[in-house]
């Protein structure tokens, strides 16, 4: 083969590439390398919940049951009152609420998927995409500040052909240790929300983040901060826990 004939091959090569949407493989292991760091194979965590607005702020708490492996997880609303015992499940790409006054579950349909999640900043779907940010997306690297374990990579991600996801764009801040640091959720060119992290302290074992904030770019005075309260990681989880009629639950030993 000539070299015209193997350089227009290459070029070929790359050019149905990124048409496919192949994603940087440093990214992908970056971002691989976060989710480690936030996440176990099974994991139990408790969270208090501050929901602040111009006139007004409201707190709640909830314990949930990450189980990475079965792709599967619980969320259980600790308090107020009012909201006590309701949970939230998701089993593989099923998004369903239990209701314990009326002992009935809801499945959450897709129409419902961008309602406010509590109330908050969070929306339904983020409660689905949990599991999703990594592999419905295609990433790379287009920007990079500083040297060794500190330096600060910014990772844009955008939906792959046939994901069925709500936005254009994620912009994701993270230290070359896997610390992640901010994610902006895009519409069209501008972003539309963004999420901090921050509070980076040993828990379990393991340093992170132990506060998150989402703000709203477009309602000022508005914002949902997320604090980590506990939290257990490689814990054995009952499959019972994922019966949304199971109240209370906790970790195994």
């Amino acid at each position: 083969m000539s070299l015209f004939k193997k350089t227009s091959y290459l070029l070929a090569l790359l050019v149905t590439n990124v048409l496919a949407g192949e994603s940087d493989p440093e990214a992908v292991e970056l971002l691989r390398k976060s989710e480690s760091l936030m996440r176990s194979s099974s994991t139990v965590a408790e969270y208090r919940v501050d929901i602040v607005r111009p006139d007004w702020q409201r707190s709640m708490s909830f314990r949930s049951h990450d189980d990475m492996q079965g792709n599967r997880f619980r969320m259980e609303i600790l308090s107020p009152r009012k909201t006590k015992g309701t949970v939230f499940l998701k089993v593989d790409n099923t998004l369903s609420m239990y209701l314990p006054k009326l002992e009935r579950r809801i499945n959450i349909s897709p129409a419902m998927m961008q309602d406010p999640w509590m109330g908050s900043d969070f929306n339904n779907q983020d409660l689905l995409e949990t599991d999703s940010l990594i592999d419905n997306y295609t990433h790379r690297i287009i920007e990079r500040k500083g040297t060794g374990d500190q330096a600060v990579i910014t990772i844009e991600s955008t939906p792959s052909p046939t994901a069925t996801v709500t936005w254009k764009r994620l912009h994701q801040k993270i230290r070359a240790d896997g610390m992640p640091l901010a994610l902006e959720y895009q519409c069209n060119k501008r972003a539309s929300r963004r999420m901090v992290f921050d509070h980076i302290q040993e828990m379990a074992g393991r340093t992170i983040p132990t506060r998150w904030t989402m703000t709203p770019m477009d309602d000022e005075g508005k914002r949902t901060v997320i604090t980590l309260t506990t939290i257990e990681f490689n814990v054995s989880l009952d499959d019972t826990l994922f019966t949304p009629e199971v109240r209370g639950a906790r970790s195994g030993p």
